[in-house]
């Protein structure tokens, strides 16, 4: 057998507890793991060979947890990031309507503000700040959680909301004249973005998602878990999204593989979905069908997360959910019972109650061995409840990078007593829990070193705080990568083609610039990707 491609003279991490020389392809498939020699047979004049020098090699990363077109459509939307004003966001937002000469009449999204970046008052901007934009554009910007949209008055206006507009499990906002006054919550957001009336084309959805994917191989991801409506992502049907990924299949320009979360919110909407064909599994390598995605709260940012108690620094304040608890088990019945798997946001510790409560009832009525069932975040929580996850044999989806975010504004939030189990990877990882690692992109960087970071120092990346935060629940180097490659292909049922480099799996690697195992954790923020192989096929080199 001839490869297509060798890497030897390195180090391969395996991930299976192997460190190997080099390593073999033939096509899209892993030949060969083993020393120089052993994989030297393998070479003739056909073969690209590459000397490695030294280098780590380890599997391509899988995000779990992302919303892709949602992150293509913000590459092109106005970039509110790290904005320390209401003046600053009002200012990027007109720049970027006279910028692209958008005309009269045509959306405007934005994204990425945080009120508790803004020096003067840590309060959500209203309509009223978006009108001295423009009142003649309808405009959407997004909060960097993704959870709260705010809405100019005449972008309420197409929609039709008023003081009446309810939907639940969010809010409309109102000022103190009783009218709304553009602030939109969770459940009410997803609501007005499906009915303002103005969606993608296909050529738009496909440009997202090569704009997104592109931008994903830089950083050594080759295969995203993706919900696509979030966010500034698609609010039409779900069969649009999987045309749109079917053509670039076809086309072949589909930049990395795909497990397709599908946001299920509602009953009607899960029954109508099963009386398709599409379930948990289908697909090919490139593109399978994933688990039905919902949200049960909201997030710690905007204290719209679920707590059991009120939060520390808005006394009466609970946050916000989604469903009932009677309605979340039949939904989660509907979904396990039909051959889908089940993926539930939770991050508040009243909505891992309710996650919990739902679930366990499930698989008390209706056991099923390995449903590989889903929540996503978990970072507010009690040892009682991570130990109920453990029993339930749950899988996490959590957001390494999230643990940095959340340093400076944790302890105010929830307190000193609830913050000591907060972000508890260690005592879930000891329990014997999978935990699997995301970017949550648009939310948060697709950087994945900066996760790893994050969750071996306990620090902040931009060093604000310094010290380390709950120390004891510092991971090693080989469990924080081992959420984006082996855990990451197990919670897919993926795990006997991807996630290790073995022979028979799939050829997909990344070349470092430097050995994780090796350097001080303090550069883990910093390694470089230099190459991405995805398929036997180097899809990204500096």
């Amino acid at each position: 057998m001839v490869a297509n491609l060798v890497l030897k003279n390195g180090k391969i991490y395996t991930m299976d507890g192997n460190v190997n020389e080099a390593v073999s392809i033939k096509d899209d498939t892993i030949i060969k793991v083993g020393t120089n020699k052993e994989v030297e047979k393998f070479i003739t004049d056909e073969t690209e060979v590459i000397d490695l020098m030294g280098k780590a090699v380890i599997p391509g990363f899988i995000d779990t947890h992302t919303h892709l077109v949602g992150y293509g459509c913000s590459i092109n939307a106005v970039n509110l990031e790290n904005t320390t004003s209401k003046e600053e966001v009002v200012e990027r937002c007109r720049d970027f309507i006279n910028k692209n000469d958008i005309p009269e009449g045509k959306w405007v999204y934005g994204r990425g503000w945080n009120q508790n970046l803004f020096t003067d008052e840590n309060t959500f901007p209203t309509k009223y700040d978006l009108d001295k934009v423009s009142i003649k554009h309808p405009i959407l910007i997004i909060r960097t959680c993704g959870h709260i949209g705010i809405a100019n008055t005449i972008a309420l206006e197409k929609v039709g909301i008023s003081k009446n507009t309810f939907i639940e499990g969010g809010q409309f906002d109102k000022g103190d004249d009783g009218e709304p006054n553009g602030v939109i919550r969770e459940a009410s957001l997803e609501w007005f973005k499906k009915n303002k009336g103005s969606k993608q084309s296909n050529n738009e959805i496909k440009k997202a998602i090569i704009d997104g994917g592109n931008g994903l191989i830089k950083y050594g991801i080759t295969s995203v878990h993706t919900e696509d409506s979030y966010d500034l992502g698609y609010g039409g049907d779900f069969e649009d999204i999987y045309n749109s990924y079917q053509e670039l299949i076809s086309e072949k320009r589909l930049p990395v593989r795909i497990y397709q979360k599908i946001s299920l919110p509602k009953s009607m909407e899960i029954d109508e979905f099963l009386k398709g064909n599409f379930r948990t599994g289908m697909g090919n390598e490139f593109y399978r069908i994933g688990p039905m995605k919902q949200w049960t709260d909201g997030t710690i940012g905007a204290r719209t997360a679920g707590m059991l108690n009120d939060y520390s620094d808005d006394i009466g304040n609970k946050g916000l959910y989604y469903y009932t608890p009677e309605e979340l088990y039949e939904n989660i019945k509907k979904a396990h019972n039909n051959g889908m798997q089940v993926c539930l946001h939770a991050i508040g510790d009243g909505a891992l109650e309710m996650v919990l409560n739902a679930y366990e009832k499930v698989l008390k009525e209706f056991p099923k061995k390995d449903h590989r069932h889903r929540i996503v975040h978990c970072f507010v929580g009690s040892n009682e409840q991570y130990k109920r996850i453990a029993d339930l044999n749950l899988i996490i989806n959590t957001q390494p990078i999230s643990t940095s975010t959340d340093i400076p504004m944790m302890r105010s939030r929830v307190g000193e007593e609830r913050e000591k189990t907060c972000h508890a990877w260690n005592t879930l990882t000891k329990m014997g829990v999978c935990i699997t690692g995301s970017s949550d992109i648009p939310v948060e960087t697709p950087n994945i070193f900066k996760g790893i970071y994050a969750v071996v120092t306990r620090k902040n990346v931009d060093g604000n705080p310094k010290e380390p935060w709950l120390e004891n629940e510092r991971v090693s180097v080989e469990d924080a990568i081992k959420m984006f490659t082996i855990n990451a292909a197990y919670s897919a049922f993926e795990d006997n083609i991807k996630g290790s480099l073995k022979e028979g799996k799939l050829a997909d690697m990344i070349v470092l610039d430097r050995d994780p195992f090796e350097i001080d954790i303090e550069e883990l923020k910093d390694i470089v990707v230099e190459k991405t192989i995805l398929g036997g096929e180097i899809k990204y080199s500096l």
